[in-house]
C-alpha cells in the first residue's frame, strides 16, 4: 500500500467554457475591488474632512464641531 502512487488525472476542459469561467470569476473579482476601493476613498474623505490648522502653530488637529476655535489645545 505504501509503495502506490496515486496520481490525480485532470479532467479536459473545452476552451469557450474555461474563458467563459475566467470572465465570470474577473467580472466578480473586479466588482469585489471596485467596492473595497470605494469604501477605502469615503473613509479616506470622512477623515480628511475634520482636519484643522491651528492659526498659531500650523498643527493639523481634530475638530469636531465647525464653529469651534481653529487653535489647538496646546496652543490655547
Amino acid at each position: 500500500m505504501r509503495d502506490e502512487i496515486t496520481i490525480p488525472v485532470l479532467k479536459v476542459e473545452d476552451f469557450v467554457a474555461a474563458t467563459m469561467r475566467r470572465d465570470k470569476y474577473s467580472a466578480i473579482r473586479d466588482l469585489q475591488a471596485m467596492e473595497f476601493n470605494t469604501a477605502i476613498t469615503t473613509r479616506l474623505m470622512a477623515e480628511k474632512k475634520h482636519l484643522v490648522k491651528c492659526d498659531k502653530c500650523g498643527k493639523e488637529f481634530d475638530a469636531a464641531v465647525k464653529n469651534e476655535s481653529t487653535t489647538c489645545s496646546e496652543c490655547k
